[in-house]
């Protein structure tokens, strides 16, 4: 899959311009925003002829739910363009207007930069930090995250052991080597919450299910 965005500063005209240079001559091709308002508030989008939707189950006359093809992804935030690219099998997708926020998608899949200024990568986590989210990513976290309870306990026991052993817990790191192992749509910026209240203290309760020697060999990585 394709991958690019557009710096925040490329004025909204422009940057439409730039999405439809970079996505060439694909077939099927949809804008996505947040929210209505955000697409009216560019009229060129509705007068392309491009189909548009939204994100979400919000009621609006922009109502494409694309499922394949390349999307301009307009304005989005993180866990939307996840979620989008989680329930689509998409050929490509378009940032505008990304930013810090976005970089541990930006990171982990190397995307393509477009204009103005590039979003600086998030530093590589270590070999134990690597080790320990590919072991974490069997198949009940593949094939729905986090959702599940058990997947959450178990992921709050690796961030525990990690952090009680010396490993410093950065939550865009962990983002990024979830959406590298393929976790499905948002599970990878749950995982790097979890870490985030860990970091600020709080207790996080949790049932031992992880084997303690396999742990310990995330350390040793």
């Amino acid at each position: 899959m394709r991958r690019a965005y557009i710096d925040p500063h490329v004025d909204l005209p422009e940057s439409f311009r730039l999405a439809r240079r970079w996505i060439g001559d694909a077939d099927k091709v949809t804008v996505v925003g947040p929210s209505t308002s955000a697409i009216e508030a560019s009229p060129f989008l509705t007068s392309s002829g491009l189909p548009i939707g939204i994100t979400g189950n919000r009621h609006s006359r922009f109502t494409a739910r694309p499922r394949t093809g390349t999307v301009i992804a307009w304005c989005l935030h993180l866990d939307e363009i996840l979620d989008l690219e989680g329930h689509a099998d998409l050929d490509g997708l378009v940032l505008v207007r990304g930013h810090k926020s976005h970089a541990p998608w930006i990171t982990a899949h190397d995307v393509e930069f477009l204009g103005r200024e590039p979003v600086a990568p998030i530093p590589e986590a270590g070999a134990a930090i690597k080790s320990m989210v590919a072991s974490l990513s069997m198949l009940p976290v593949l094939n729905q995250g986090l959702v599940d309870s058990r997947e959450r306990s178990t992921a709050v026991q690796a961030l525990t052991f990690m952090r009680d052993h010396g490993h410093r817990l950065v939550p865009e790191q962990l983002a990024v080597e979830a959406l590298r192992n393929d976790w499905p749509r948002t599970s990878p910026l749950e995982l790097a919450d979890l870490a985030r209240q860990l970091n600020a203290g709080k207790r996080l309760r949790y049932q031992k299910r992880l084997d303690p020697a396999a742990m310990a060999r995330w350390t040793s990585a």
